[in-house]
């Protein structure tokens, strides 16, 4: 276990708002974006003689159901100590998260803003969403792209603390639009997008995707679900830009990733494909992906494949629910005055050693206990094993992980 490196060496250099604004608006889907909120703003205001104030969930102003101003937030405080081998991982303390949320709505039309504050500042969700037809929604900004299961879970409401190691293959967020439609037991999901709004240090591609998710429950009962998923995104990498994929250990806290392809020059295109079984029976939740991305282009096209398999069961007696029209598990409500207990083991693997490219396999086993004192306040204790055989640098090695954090969301 190493210590005493400065933490700015690892993050990366703070940005100034004036800074992100400005790197905003050379976008025109941004451009676009700050014109239709802006536009929403005095409609929504010119109801204020009507105002109702609440602090049940957020500051909240409220003219009726679907004329509203909503501030909340998220904090996720982690503190995570290692016992490492090759690659020397400091141990840390650090605000994971700590996010404003603003969200307005004025009839069939929805906005919202988030801006993290923490260990990776920057905008998140930033977009404007139209509502005005049955089961319909057109989403266009800063967005969740439609992969994985897990990317599409809120970060309040996943299992363990980080998602898996399979998620740097998946696209995360991504400016753009999108469709989403839904039925009783499936839900469909389209769009074209460009770049993120923000550079979170993941996935780097440059360049312009197109990408759909179909989701499918053969069962959906109150306190059964039996859910399959695919996805599929293909990504036009631009000229004379690089790709790279890379991981860190299940811990934002570290300082360094045990598998990295580093930059991958000439590659023309990406398509990756993902696979989601889920099922929930009462208490108990078991879920799994698998993706396979494909280089393709130039002398180091590669093919690289993750997943992860888990399991969660809350002890205290709480069921696990599910949202029909976007495909995902959703958040946790205790029922006692104790709050509730949940213990979830997750395994997952990354591979990203294929012809020349020698990016290294990693798999990592992490258990975690979550107390979820009430709807807001939650606590979680992970701990996992790692295992890169070999890392990016050709070299075997494992360790472990120690994490706690404390969660406020609203």
């Amino acid at each position: 276990m190493q210590t005493g490196r400065r933490r700015d060496q690892r993050r990366r250099p703070l940005i100034t708002y004036a800074e992100h604004m400005e790197m905003m608006m050379q976008s025109p889907w941004n451009r676009y974006l700050m014109i239709a909120a802006l536009a929403l703003a005095p409609a929504v205001a010119s109801q204020a003689a009507e105002t109702s104030f609440t602090l049940d969930d957020g500051a909240m102003m409220e003219w009726d159901d679907d004329r509203y101003v909503r501030l909340g937030g998220r904090i996720h405080y982690d503190v995570a100590r290692y016992s490492d081998d090759v690659t020397l991982l400091e141990d840390d303390q650090d605000f994971r998260r700590a996010r404003l949320i603003l969200r307005a709505g004025y009839d069939d039309w929805q906005f919202r803003a988030d801006y993290d504050l923490g260990l990776v500042d920057g905008w998140r969700s930033l977009y404007v969403r139209y509502g005005g037809w049955k089961r319909v929604r057109v989403t266009v900004g800063n967005q969740v792209a439609p992969f994985s299961l897990d990317e599409l879970s809120s970060s309040n409401d996943l299992a363990l603390m980080e998602r898996s190691l399979a998620s740097a293959l998946s696209p995360a967020m991504l400016t753009g639009a999108s469709a989403r439609t839904w039925g009783s037991n499936w839900s469909a999901t389209a769009g074209v997008f460009g770049n993120e709004l923000s550079d979170l240090d993941r996935r780097a591609v440059d360049g312009n995707s197109i990408i759909g998710r179909f989701t499918y429950a053969p069962i959906r009962k109150r306190r059964q679900v039996l859910h399959f998923g695919i996805a599929h995104e293909y990504r036009s990498v631009d000229s004379n830009a690089d790709v790279r994929i890379r991981a860190r250990p299940e811990s934002r806290l570290a300082n360094e990733r045990l598998v990295d392809t580093r930059s991958l020059a000439g590659i023309d295109s990406l398509s990756t494909t993902g696979l989601e079984v889920m099922g929930i029976l009462d208490n108990v939740r078991l879920q799994g992906e698998y993706m396979f991305m494909s280089l393709d282009g130039g002398s180091e096209a590669a093919d690289f494949s993750g997943g992860y398999a888990q399991a969660s069961w809350l002890v205290t007696g709480e069921r696990y629910r599910y949202s029909r029209s976007r495909g995902v598990p959703t958040a946790v409500r205790p029922k006692g005055d104790w709050g509730a207990l949940e213990f979830s083991l997750r395994y997952s693997m990354l591979d990203l050693d294929d012809g020349v490219v020698t990016g290294g396999e990693q798999t990592q086993v992490t258990a975690a206990v979550s107390l979820y004192w009430n709807e807001h306040l939650r606590t979680s204790l992970n701990y996992s094993r790692y295992d890169a055989a070999p890392n990016r640098d050709g070299i075997d090695e494992d360790g472990s992980i120690l994490m706690f954090r404390f969660q406020a969301a609203l």
